[in-house]
């Protein structure tokens, strides 16, 4: 009984994820079809431009910080910890560096708080 349970579970996140990979494909497929095809207007150029620099923090702020009741911003939350070592990272060096800096200290922060909280 619990193999079927399982086996249920299992078909289920596979046709949710072939669904979402097909509606994913549709909506990218229309958008990238149609380029070339009519003249966007430059302030709509501009505008969209700002779209990564808006939705990426937004995504990045709420796994930092949690959500609702969860939300923690203060110095014991070792997530907070990491975002400012890969804040000061960035000022000086690339990506890649942020990315590593992001990690370590990540780990590095978690161990600690484990082992004095």
């Amino acid at each position: 009984m619990e193999h079927l349970h399982n086996q249920l579970d299992m078909n289920t996140f596979l046709l949710i994820t072939l669904v979402m990979v097909l509606a994913t494909f549709i909506v990218r497929f229309s958008v990238i079809s149609m380029a070339g095809s009519f003249e966007m207007p430059e302030r709509l150029k501009k505008t969209l431009r700002f779209v990564p620099v808006t939705v990426l923090p937004a995504i990045i702020a709420v796994e930092i910080l949690g959500s609702g009741s969860d939300m923690e911003f203060n110095l014991h939350n070792p997530k907070v910890l990491a975002a400012i070592v890969c804040t000061l990272v960035s000022l000086r060096f690339n990506l890649i560096w942020v990315v590593i800096s992001g990690i370590g200290s990540l780990l590095l922060f978690q161990q600690l708080f484990n082992l004095y909280c």
